[in-house]
């Protein structure tokens, strides 16, 4: 029977007062593992099933929370870098309008800068749009940077094969490639030799032909 004397708790008061415990607990400590956790459920009855359930929740909720906040973060910047991209567009819009401006009414009155401001403002208020909707833009930068990572996981691993063979063939090539850069380099040696042999032919049918032009009076051999 219970003591009369001594306080009664609700689930509700006694999950409260458990809750701030920990909470008290934590501020001192640097937190509970999930062993002492079991432990500590098993103390006041609580069953593993459903503290591992409440367990999955709570790191599900968290991650969720983690990628929230990473999410906004990343919005956040890109919408900064839009943000200045924009500034700077307008500073060039306004100096190279007002330049404009001045060109046309000195040399025309006035009659063709206004398309210019026209189709450039476009251009500037669909980057305005991109500043306060940065999402499409961020997706956009993570393809991107997501090609340029397989691009240069595929360049290590060409580099790293690369090294295999050299390490297996102890520093020499494979005989294909061996053969194949032996041919090549015998191709470039017969063009080299062909080009050579061609000059070397020009060279001397020129001189045959100075050879056998004909004399005139000043001694000059005479062009036919």
């Amino acid at each position: 029977m219970p003591d009369p004397s001594r306080p009664t708790y609700t689930a509700e008061e006694a999950a409260e007062i458990l809750k701030r415990a920990l909470k008290q607990q934590s501020l001192k400590e640097q937190g509970l593992t999930h062993d002492e956790l079991v432990e500590m459920a098993a103390e006041v009855g609580i069953d593993r099933g459903a503290l591992e359930a409440a367990t999955a929740d709570v790191t599900e909720a968290r991650a969720s929370e983690l990628a929230r906040q990473s999410e906004a973060r990343e919005l956040g910047e890109e919408r900064g870098r839009l943000l200045n991209r924009f500034v700077s567009s307008l500073l060039v819009y306004i100096l190279v309008n007002t330049l404009l401006y001045v060109i046309d009414r000195q040399f025309s009155h006035g009659t063709w800068f206004y398309w210019v401001l026209v189709g450039w403002g476009v251009g500037l208020a669909f980057q305005l749009r991109a500043v306060f909707s940065p999402r499409a833009s961020l997706e956009s930068r993570r393809r991107h940077e997501l090609r340029r990572a397989a691009k240069l996981d595929r360049r290590a691993s060409r580099q790293a094969r690369h090294q295999r063979i050299a390490q297996v063939f102890g520093g020499h090539a494979p005989p294909h490639v061996a053969h194949a850069a032996q041919a090549r380099n015998e191709f470039e040696a017969a063009v080299q030799t062909g080009v050579a042999a061609l000059l070397q032919a020009a060279a001397r049918k020129i001189h045959d032909h100075a050879e056998r032009a004909p004399i005139d009076g000043a001694g000059h051999r005479r062009r036919r």
